[in-house]
């Protein structure tokens, strides 16, 4: 298969923002297959032992470049179609990156209120996998990887146990100075901080390229009018808006917990969040 036929579409946003939700949505239709969970560890092959996700063009050398291309042809002809639905929301630090690999990528930025994300956000932070998703997720380890990650998490693991050790497990993207950020912040403030970075990164990334491979949509606008939006997004992408997609939508997204973080958000949370998201709030038209 040569690397024109594929078809990747790529999903970036920041962590809770949906799109699980949206690479849901895409795979309703016929013709799409997705990897179905966030493929990082094939992201990073080769960089792993970087500290944060924030990989450059520079760093898709060629032996990484095939390897990542590799991984989507192999689910192509598995399931015998060249639309490949990917969604990793650390892609959203390293869209420039993620473009080298895949220059014909279809890439879905999606956006949601940072207030709503940093609620859903702080409970992620404070909850901990189940070891089924860590099952599911590490069956995309790279072979040659397993030995570094499974020491890494064997030396988390006791760190548990150290009452010394009060350093918090980090969760989602990570870029420049988030251990510091925790040590210094709130969680909530913590996490406002990180949509504001994942958006901010995927946005100056996306002014680059071409308009025809680059969509934008808003959480808000899926579940409050799915038929029209994910109209539109489909066209934007050459899919077909098939009646199964249209079902699929009708029994599945729901407006019903758009503004749950009103009531899971203290007034004190609010006082600390908004000083670092509010600019990026009013830009993407989310009333204050």
């Amino acid at each position: 298969m040569s690397d024109d036929s594929l078809y990747p579409i790529v999903i970036v946003g920041a962590g809770r923002s949906g799109t699980k939700m949206l690479r849901a949505v895409l795979t309703s239709h016929p013709d799409v297959v997705c990897f179905p969970t966030e493929i990082n560890y094939i992201w990073r092959h080769g960089n792993r032992k970087m500290d944060t996700d924030e990989l450059k063009p520079e760093h898709a050398r060629p032996e990484i470049i095939d390897y990542v291309r590799r991984q989507f042809e192999q689910l192509s002809k598995k399931f015998k179609s060249e639309i490949i639905v990917e969604k990793t929301c650390a892609n959203s630090l390293r869209v420039d990156f993620v473009h080298t690999i895949l220059p014909n990528a279809r890439i879905v930025h999606l956006v949601r209120d940072g207030r709503a994300v940093a609620e859903s956000a702080r409970r992620c932070w404070k909850g901990r996998p189940s070891a089924r998703y860590l099952l599911k997720k590490a069956r995309w380890v790279p072979p040659r990887d397993i030995p570094y990650y499974a020491f890494r998490y064997i030396r988390y693991q006791l760190g548990r146990f150290n009452r010394h050790d009060t350093k918090q497990t980090s969760w989602g993207p990570r870029f420049v100075r988030l251990d510091d950020l925790v040590r210094e912040k709130s969680l909530v403030e913590v996490c406002g901080i990180q949509w504001k970075v994942c958006v901010q990164a995927a946005e100056s990334a996306l002014r680059h390229l071409s308009s025809a491979h680059v969509t934008t949509v808003r959480y808000e606008d899926i579940v409050k009018f799915p038929l029209g939006t994910i109209k539109e997004l489909f066209d934007k992408l050459n899919l077909t808006f098939t009646e199964a997609c249209q079902d699929y939508l009708r029994q599945n997204i729901s407006a019903s917990n758009l503004d749950k973080w009103k009531d899971k958000l203290s007034q004190e949370d609010l006082i600390l969040l908004l000083p670092h998201i509010e600019t990026e709030l009013q830009q993407h038209g989310y009333e204050i």
